[in-house]
């Protein structure tokens, strides 16, 4: 259903039925009304024949007087009229008045008389019985001409009215057409901000939304293109030293050359694995989709796992501490490991050979902490503030740019916390808080 049509139908049908309702209460009224005045111009009229009945000079009628027309009621608009003695005799009775007109009881009645419903009065004045009638159907006629006539005035303005409502709905919405069309008429790369020129106030706020979409969405294309140019020159690089070291292989003369640069090329096919492993992590860290699985380890586990991934002869060089009770993680364990392994393989490649890591495990309200601390040279605040830029390397360091990355992207997803910070006595420290459940 478009908005259009939904438009009318909210504030048109409500219309419609106010109107109705208010047509079908004025019916009603003037229903009564109408038939108030006419009882009222029966009593009026038969008031006024007793009254001149009562201005005449008494004249002795006999028991049995011929009926004859009176010709002072004649004309009373088409009531019918009967005049009767209290001891039944009629006296006088218009030319259309039915027999048995006044055979009635003092006030209102509704009768049929041969075939025929009339709406009667009757009045007893000075011996003599008044009695002053109307059809029914005359009567109901008249109220249909008249509800005829006040209706087609009413139906003319609802009809009106629906049209003036059409006519502003359409234009009211023009604004919001006038945007659609903008958006429809662009190529598929333009994200240019819609104009907040001619926009109403209310359509202000879909705008803004609407162009802080777009600025996403070019923000995202920029990293995009940013991502695939740096993984191109990431995955390039060691697969140029590969093939380089196996040319220089297959012209060695001697076995040892050819060892040697077996072994350089074997390296470079490590850091190639490494790369694409971090560049799948990252694409599945990135991608829109939940990453949850019912594997939610506890902290001991997924630090032992993580260190189970390091190169074995590294493996010694990481202490563990553990302080305080063990604690679940409220997410999955192979992001979580992915998240400590890369903060302990930074740690072991930027300090000394040799030189011992720390791995402090405790538990701080709602999460859980992973503190890795080492021995090297530490790092600027510069450095620090683009630690987690992807494929930022501090200086010319071996490893791919995406580790820290990696752990950045997980925190924010699941709502943790990485720090890094100088440690007072030399080396870094790297906080990684992640949310834990309560037992």
């Amino acid at each position: 259903m478009s908005l259009r049509l939904r438009l009318l139908l909210i504030i048109g049908l409500p219309f419609v039925l106010l109107w109705l309702a208010a047509s079908t209460w004025m019916l009603i009224d003037l229903r009564s009304e109408f038939r108030a005045a006419l009882d009222e111009r029966l009593a009026a009229s038969a008031h006024m024949v007793a009254g001149l009945l009562a201005q005449l000079p008494p004249t002795p009628v006999p028991d049995m007087s011929p009926v004859q027309p009176m010709p002072s009621i004649v004309s009373l608009n088409g009531v019918a009229c009967e005049v009767r003695q209290l001891r039944g005799n009629v006296v006088a009775r218009t030319g259309n008045s039915p027999e048995r007109l006044g055979m009635a009881s003092p006030g209102y009645r509704t009768r049929t008389i041969d075939g025929e419903r009339w709406r009667s009065f009757t009045l007893e004045q000075n011996g003599l019985r008044v009695t002053t009638a109307d059809r029914v159907e005359r009567r109901e006629q008249l109220l249909y001409e008249v509800v005829r006539a006040a209706s087609v005035p009413v139906l003319i303005a609802m009809a009106g009215s629906l049209l003036a409502l059409g006519l502003g709905v359409r234009s009211g919405l023009a604004p919001l057409e006038r945007i659609r069309a903008a958006l429809a008429a662009r190529a598929p790369g333009a994200l240019q901000p819609l104009p907040h020129s001619r926009v109403p106030f209310e359509l202000g706020p879909l705008v803004t939304t609407v162009n802080a979409l777009l600025a996403r969405v070019a923000g995202a294309l920029e990293r995009e293109r940013r991502f695939t140019g740096d993984a191109a020159h990431e995955l390039r690089t060691p697969l140029t030293a590969v093939k380089t070291h196996i040319q220089v292989a297959r012209l060695c003369p001697d076995a040892k050359g050819t060892g040697e640069a077996l072994a350089q090329a074997e390296a470079g096919v490590n850091r190639l694995q490494r790369t694409i492993e971090q560049l799948l992590m990252l694409a599945r860290l990135d991608a829109p989709f939940p990453l949850d699985d019912q594997d939610h380890g506890r902290a001991n586990a997924i630090a032992h796992s993580a260190i189970a991934q390091i190169a074995p002869a590294s493996q010694s060089r990481i202490v563990i501490e553990q302080v305080g009770t063990d604690g679940a993680l409220v997410m999955p364990s192979s992001l979580a490991v992915a998240a400590l392994r890369n903060l302990l393989d930074n740690a072991l490649r930027h300090s000394p050979p040799g030189s011992e890591v720390f791995l402090r495990i405790e538990k701080a309200g709602g999460q859980m902490s992973f503190r890795v601390e080492d021995c090297g040279t530490g790092m600027s605040d510069d450095d620090i503030a683009r630690s987690v830029e992807r494929f930022w390397r501090k200086g010319r360091g071996h490893g791919c740019g995406l580790g820290l990355s990696i752990v950045d992207t997980i925190v924010q997803r699941y709502g943790g916390e990485l720090a890094l910070a100088n440690r007072a006595d030399g080396g870094l420290s790297a906080h990684l808080r992640l949310p834990s459940t309560a037992g």
